[in-house]
């Protein structure tokens, strides 16, 4: 057998042996199942934010004639807390926005004013006569003009720092007989002063020889409360002599 002849017939076994191992010359094993598709895992889910109550933005109260107004840091309104609220909803909104819950105190009242309910903190009290209407000495009614609670502010910042002042701009402790020249009020300078420094619409008629409008104002009173002088106070009712 030559040279040749060898040759031949071993290339003829060689491709015997790779076609019963299912192999061929030049070609690699394929790529499996599991290669070709790899397992992977779902990222976690981001937990959601807390909602965040906006009462706990609120960093100034502006004392109005009927209500408070709540602005956050940029001046923007939050909400408005009125004085004709039920007393409750208008304390928890309070508690809220100045960060602490008040102190409670049932009072007896006296000859002109009936029992009512304390809420106080550091520099403000929330003031509930439990009336819905005030007669006048000669039996008459001059609108309803009793709301269902009423403010006193003593200090310039209360609860957590929130900052109290007027629509224009008087905060509690101020001056006082300064303001009642820039609004043009009465002043007297006996201790009893009280300035009016914003006025809203009339709710009723107006008493015959009263020339202030039955209406409820912002009011600066100069009397010493618990040590502060010059204190904003609202509603107060100058067309009725009092709330």
């Amino acid at each position: 057998m030559n040279l040749a002849t060898l040759r031949s017939a071993a290339l003829v076994a060689v491709a015997s042996v790779l076609l019963l191992s299912g192999c061929t010359l030049g070609s690699s094993p394929g790529p499996t199942a599991e290669a070709q598709a790899p397992e992977t895992t779902a990222p976690a889910p981001s937990p959601s934010p807390e909602a965040v109550d906006p009462l706990t933005t609120v960093t100034e109260i502006v004392v109005r004639p009927v209500q408070l107004d709540l602005l956050d840091v940029d001046g923007a309104l939050v909400t408005t807390l009125s004085f004709d609220d039920e007393t409750t909803a208008f304390v928890d909104a309070l508690s809220i926005a100045l960060g602490e819950e008040p102190q409670q105190t049932e009072r007896e009242g006296g000859l002109e004013t009936a029992p009512w309910t304390q809420y106080a903190w550091t520099g403000l009290e929330v003031h509930d006569d439990h009336e819905n209407q005030v007669p006048t000495n000669g039996g008459g009614v001059y609108g309803s003009y009793e709301l269902n609670v009423s403010v006193v502010f003593t200090a310039p910042a209360v609860g957590d720092g929130v900052a109290v002042r007027t629509i224009g701009g008087f905060q509690p402790g101020g001056d006082a007989e300064t303001l009642a020249a820039e609004l043009g009020e009465p002043w007297y300078g006996n201790g009893q002063d009280q300035v009016r420094v914003e006025t809203g619409e009339p709710i009723g008629e107006q008493q015959p020889g009263n020339p202030y409008e039955n209406a409820y104002s912002v009011t600066v009173n100069t009397w010493e409360l618990e040590g502060a002088t010059a204190w904003i106070t609202a509603p107060w009712n100058f067309g009725v002599g009092h709330v």
